[in-house]
């Protein structure tokens, strides 16, 4: 069963500090104002100060990084651009990405986008209030490594257009994450999720990994793509694993998952090598219609339920494994 919830809980935020709104009103102008690229990306970030320029100074050095002082203020600017709102939050991205092209081929002014661009909140810890981060676009890396979700998460529709790293991540209550966009590499490696975790119809156009994840209800990915490399070797899905209706373009692997209840892989196609070496499905393990374009790689998997392979394709040459999906329906009838 598909359990299709919406995503009208909001994600709550301890604010450090208030953004401005005559700075809110400003940010789309930014771009056509300043006298240069470095001189719009301070003005886009004001929080910055009196420490602008030194911080430009600072990027003028391959390896140097601003202190922590630096490091704190920049959080704390995002989570007010947060408590201010999509359209302020979305307004600051857009004049980000404007930038972004701007820079030429000055290695500086990249590394203070870079900078600037980052959506830091690795390790804090959020609850329940009334925003969320729907429909956000985040312009550079967004760094949620082992955040803490106290209350159910929502990130449908948001735009990932910087790596999204999400490893470690706890989701006590479930998240959303519908129709989403991830442009680069995308990590959900040790992540856990309390309540169900829905990709419906997410994009996932670089590398991605659930190494390791933890799902202990619901997986609902139906309707994505997952345009490069996926690894979910040793996920385990406690729930419903929902994982058909997707193309899977570059390498997979199911290494070591385990599927506590139903996992359902109708209609997927695999256009590379997918292996499910060593997995478990403990309940139905459910492949009709679905679509290898390399031969799949099962090797020592254990199905204790009931499989269904009618209708699947498989490339010529794949004898063994269409004997062995034979003697897996002679064992299980």
């Amino acid at each position: 069963m598909d359990d299709h919830s919406n995503c009208s809980y909001h994600v709550k935020l301890t604010i450090a500090y208030e953004l401005d709104q005559a700075t809110i009103v400003m940010l789309g102008a930014i771009g056509k104002t300043s006298s240069s690229p470095r001189a719009a990306l301070l003005k886009a970030n004001p929080w910055l100060g009196a420490d602008a320029d030194e911080v430009a100074r600072v990027f003028t050095l391959p390896s140097a990084v601003p202190g922590g002082r630096v490091a704190a203020a920049r959080r704390a600017a995002t989570l007010a651009r947060l408590h201010a709102g999509v359209d302020a939050w979305n307004g600051w991205a857009a004049t980000m990405e404007a930038l972004a092209g701007e820079l030429g081929q000055d290695p500086a002014a990249q590394r203070l986008w870079t900078y600037l661009a980052t959506t830091d909140l690795a390790g804090i810890a959020v609850g329940l209030q009334a925003h969320d981060f729907a429909a956000l676009i985040f312009p550079g890396l967004a760094d949620f490594t082992a955040a803490r979700f106290a209350d159910p998460a929502c990130f449908s529709a948001a735009i990932f257009a910087g790596e999204a790293c999400f490893a470690d991540a706890g989701f006590a209550r479930g998240a959303n994450f519908e129709r989403c966009v991830f442009k680069g590499a995308a990590s959900f490696a040790g992540v856990s999720f309390g309540r169900a975790g829905e990709f419906r119809r997410a994009e996932f156009l670089g590398p991605a990994s659930f190494r390791g994840a933890h799902f202990a209800k619901d997986a609902w990915f139906r309707g994505g793509h997952f345009a490069a490399a996926l690894d979910a070797s040793g996920a385990s899905f406690g729930g419903e694993a929902g994982l058909g209706d997707i193309r899977y373009d570059g390498p997979t692997s199911f290494a070591e998952a385990r599927f506590g209840d139903n996992a359902g892989f109708e209609a997927a196609v695999f256009r590379d090598v997918v292996r499910f070496d060593d997995a478990r499905f403990e309940r139905n393990a459910r492949f009709e219609q679905a679509r290898f374009e390399r031969e799949p790689s099962f090797d020592r998997a254990r199905f204790l339920g009931p499989t269904f392979f009618q209708g699947i394709a498989i490339p010529e040459g794949s004898a063994h494994v269409q004997k062995a999906i034979a003697e897996l329906r002679r064992r299980l009838g």
